[in-house]
């Protein structure tokens, strides 16, 4: 294997791919925390039916395969192949992201959460300005593992035709006709950003217990 090649290789995937993997991995991560927010304050605060109903929801959606659940969007739904990766990988991330901030929030918070219903802020209020602020200090290193992960997961994409680096990679290897190449690039690539997000996300949480915060990983 000629290493030149696969600095150029390296070089092509990142300058093609990067924007549009970085769209599909914000933009799941982004979605997933607003509904992993919504999830956690239905399961802490609300409870009841609606409580079970969307722990039932977070343990569907961790029982299917990722893909299917981009297939059954992207095909059942016809909606834009990017969309399709975007809302999918979304909804898985909610799952897992609301376990994060469900964790933590039940740690945390509980005295002040009451304090505030007791001078009349509604749960919602009471839930999005005492226990979230303190809830999402504490899960940064949690949540930027959770971007990684999805970082990784982007990939799936190219199931539906997103052309994403992993598509490009792939894409790459058939015109060549050589495949070791190519897929050892992707590789690299994704190990050089997973592991970067890794190690700020362990910075970050040995600072939050430097300065006296228990975190979650």
């Amino acid at each position: 294997m000629d290493l030149n090649t696969l600095f150029q290789m390296i070089t092509f995937i990142v300058v093609r791919g990067f924007t549009l993997t970085l769209v599909l991995t914000m933009g799941s991560f982004l979605l997933g925390l607003g509904l992993g927010t919504l999830i956690s304050f239905l399961q802490i605060v609300i409870g009841g039916l609606i409580g079970k109903a969307s722990d039932i929801a977070v343990r569907f959606l961790r029982s299917i395969p990722p893909i299917l659940i981009l297939f059954i969007i992207f095909y059942g739904l016809k909606v834009d192949n990017v969309l399709a990766a975007i809302i999918g990988l979304g909804l898985i991330s909610a799952s897992y992201q609301s376990q994060i901030i469900r964790g933590i929030a039940e740690t945390v918070a509980v005295k002040q959460f009451e304090a505030a219903i007791s001078i009349g802020l509604n749960r919602w209020s009471a839930f999005a300005s005492i226990i979230v602020p303190q809830t999402m200090l504490l899960a940064i290193p949690a949540l930027l593992n959770e971007f990684a992960a999805l970082l990784k997961d982007s990939s799936i994409a190219y199931a539906i035709g997103v052309k994403e680096m992993f598509t490009l990679a792939v894409n790459l290897a058939n015109a060549r006709m050589e495949y070791a190449t190519p897929l050892i690039a992707i590789a690299l690539v994704y190990l050089g950003m997973c592991l970067s997000v890794s190690f700020s996300a362990n910075y970050i949480a040995n600072r939050l217990k430097y300065m006296g915060y228990g975190v979650a990983y």
